[in-house]
């Protein structure tokens, strides 16, 4: 391969890899923030799932969702962003979904566990070089600092 197709193949990464993440980080801080404007309501519907404490579980929801959107967005803190998201899909397949089958039209897991599959992507390979994680990286090896890191996106 040529280094003009290498470099092509690099740049469909990034755009993949950015589009991915961002559209994950809107999904997910959309339904976050539909917990917040509506707490009462969500805490309603969390103790007819069964989730225990839903007066502070929502609000768990609410850091795992919103805050982890938001960091998946823009690419902050990205790994941690996605354990938020990955522990709430966890939950709500587990409470909302989980004795519904697979198929979302019954109710059932397979957009969460999409959601957590992406945020378990997220995890393992971070948030890519189209972000604020890959840009504080760049600033912290312009400054001097070198950190012995494994190989990721980010």
């Amino acid at each position: 391969m040529n280094g003009r197709m290498i470099d092509l193949q690099k740049r469909a990464d990034v755009v993949t890899i950015t589009t991915l993440r961002v559209a994950t980080g809107v999904v997910l801080a959309v339904h976050g923030a539909m917990k917040l404007l509506d707490i009462p309501v969500t805490v309603q519907g969390f103790t007819h799932l069964g989730i225990p404490y839903p007066q502070y579980a929502v609000y768990l929801a609410i850091a795992g969702e919103l805050l982890g959107g938001l960091g998946l967005l823009v690419g902050f803190l990205t790994r941690l962003a996605a354990f938020g998201t990955l522990s709430s899909m966890i939950v709500a397949i587990h409470y909302g979904h989980g004795g519904h089958g697979l198929l979302l039209q019954n109710g059932g897991w397979e957009y969460p566990l999409i959601l957590a599959l992406l945020s378990l992507f997220f995890i393992s390979h971070g948030a890519g070089p189209a972000s604020l994680d890959a840009f504080a990286s760049r600033k912290r090896v312009a400054s001097g600092y070198r950190a012995e890191r494994v190989k990721s996106y980010a």
